[in-house]
């Protein structure tokens, strides 16, 4: 008798700390983040950031080279410079779901990760944010869009209804680095896809799940290209 008294004060006791623990772990999901797929994505960032500078050394170089052979070039000569690595840069990692492309820097929130390739759930957006793949890449003029979490694996754009207007987005190319300009912001449904359209301009979208913890709506930043500062250059270009 006393034995079983011992073992049921035991499974009392294993089931409240059980109990505790459950409750921790959500409340840190609900005001804070995942703290779990926290690890899993921070250690991919660690290989992702390996991974992205040994691609910035090599792209750098391609870069510079490019701009070597005019080193009087005009603005639009510099951008048409830009734009013909971008497209080398964009034949040799579309399609690697994944792979390293870049960082993502957003000020108003503190953000800086390495931002991949893709968005598939397991191969992508697990490591980090993720391109769009149905969009361009940066330095093509046309729209560059980037999906991202904000609950789970590190949420990186859990406080992305933070941002305002004209707050700027930075994305840092292995061949450029890009500021873009926050223009507006719109709430849609998860299967509205005109938000990535082309619009006659560079432009930026970022988008991730609306309200937090439901799928239901997307809540999307516009941004516009601001300038542009090639790889190894000092100077910013203004964009057209």
């Amino acid at each position: 008798m006393k034995r079983l008294r011992r073992t049921g004060r035991r499974l009392g006791t294993t089931m409240i700390v059980t109990g505790l623990i459950v409750l921790v772990y959500a409340a840190a999901v609900v005001f804070w983040r995942d703290p779990v797929t926290d690890v899993y994505t921070a250690y991919q960032q660690h290989e992702l950031s390996s991974s992205l500078n040994h691609e910035s050394h090599l792209w750098s170089q391609r870069a510079e080279a490019s701009f070597a052979r005019h080193p009087q070039a005009n603005a639009r000569q510099e951008v048409a410079a830009v734009r013909r690595v971008a497209q080398a840069f964009a034949r040799a990692h579309r399609g690697h779901d994944g792979q390293a492309l870049g960082r993502i820097m957003i000020g108003r929130f503190g953000l800086n990760e390495v931002f991949v390739e893709g968005t598939s759930y397991w191969h992508s957006l697990t490591r980090g944010p993720g391109r769009y793949t149905q969009t361009s890449y940066p330095g093509l003029g046309h729209t560059t869009a980037i999906a991202g979490h904000r609950t789970t694996w590190s949420a990186p754009f859990r406080h992305i209804d933070s941002l305002r207007v004209d707050d700027p987005i930075t994305l840092r190319m292995p061949y450029a680095t890009f500021t873009y300009r926050v223009t507006s912001h719109r709430i849609v449904r998860n299967d509205d896809w005109s938000i990535i359209r082309d619009v006659g301009y560079e432009q930026l979208v970022l988008s991730a799940c609306h309200p937090l913890y439901s799928a239901s709506h997307r809540y999307v930043i516009f941004a516009r290209l601001a300038t542009v500062t090639p790889a190894g250059q000092r100077h910013a270009i203004p964009a057209a």
